[in-house]
């Protein structure tokens, strides 16, 4: 009986100095990773087609004892009203004790979802994206680790501060003259395109329609007037401009009220 006890005793010991090594060589192989290298490549920005894409590349080098398991980095990219525009996740299923993976990171940003899901006020307005990177993976199959980094990413929206002026009414050549004006804040891309506008007077009728051609680039302003030849009486010098914008990148449309009709 006294030797069963110790028999006992002894495994039970053995047991928990098990278990402490394995904690112990455990938080060794996390403490070589946190103090290893893992280095990460100079992002790369390509736009395409009206995707905006981040390449980040890097390479995870398991100096540890253990394998590494579930390495997934999630981005999400929000709007500085915190409106989710876009997220992605990179994983890889295992990575071997003593070995090394290398992986690309990809995050875009589609014009196209944009106008999808009406963020179309992101063309009109620049600001700063708010950019969440989360990071985890497990030890041993087993212990989870996790860490998050936050950062801010500049957005330049392709037609900031886009405004009509002071309408200008020639009773006498029959003719109103709209002065129109944006900044291509976008560092990604120009505004090449047409401008189709629609003229409608304090009544809901359609008074004249006309297009306009873009051309501006990135970091240029536009200025120029939209001329029509039509009776100035029939606006009753207030009314609104139905916008549609064709790019080779994005169409939408807005709409923007004058005069009385903008109360």
């Amino acid at each position: 009986m006294r030797q069963a006890i110790r028999a006992l005793g002894w495994a039970t010991k053995i047991f928990w100095i098990v278990i402490a090594v394995f904690m112990i060589t455990c938080l060794y192989s996390a403490m070589s990773l946190m103090t290893g290298d893992i280095p990460l490549g100079k992002p790369e920005l390509s736009f395409s087609n009206g995707t905006a894409t981040v390449s980040l590349p890097f390479s995870f080098n398991n100096t540890g004892l253990y394998d590494i398991s579930d390495l997934n980095i999630t981005t999400c990219i929000a709007d500085y009203n915190g409106t989710l525009i876009s997220a992605s996740t990179t994983f890889v299923p295992l990575i071997p004790h003593g070995n090394n993976v290398e992986k690309m990171h990809n995050v875009s940003i589609s014009l196209d979802n944009i106008v999808s899901k009406n963020l179309t006020y992101l063309f009109f307005n620049s600001g700063n994206f708010s950019i969440e990177i989360f990071a985890g993976l497990k030890f041993a199959h087993i212990f989870p680790f996790q860490i998050s980094i936050n950062t801010t990413m500049p957005w330049g929206a392709p037609l900031s501060n886009f405004s009509i002026g002071e309408i200008s009414f020639d009773y006498i050549n029959r003719k109103i003259i709209i002065p129109l004006s944006f900044m291509n804040d976008s560092p990604y891309f120009d505004v090449s395109g047409n401008i189709h506008f629609d003229i409608y007077n304090y009544e809901n009728e359609l008074v004249d329609s006309g297009t306009t051609t873009l051309d501006v680039k990135s970091g240029e302003s536009y200025e120029g007037p939209l001329e029509l030849f039509v009776d100035p009486s029939t606006l009753e010098e207030r009314g609104r401009i139905h916008f549609f914008f064709e790019t080779s990148i994005f169409s939408f449309e807005k709409e923007i009220k004058w005069g009385d009709a903008s109360d």
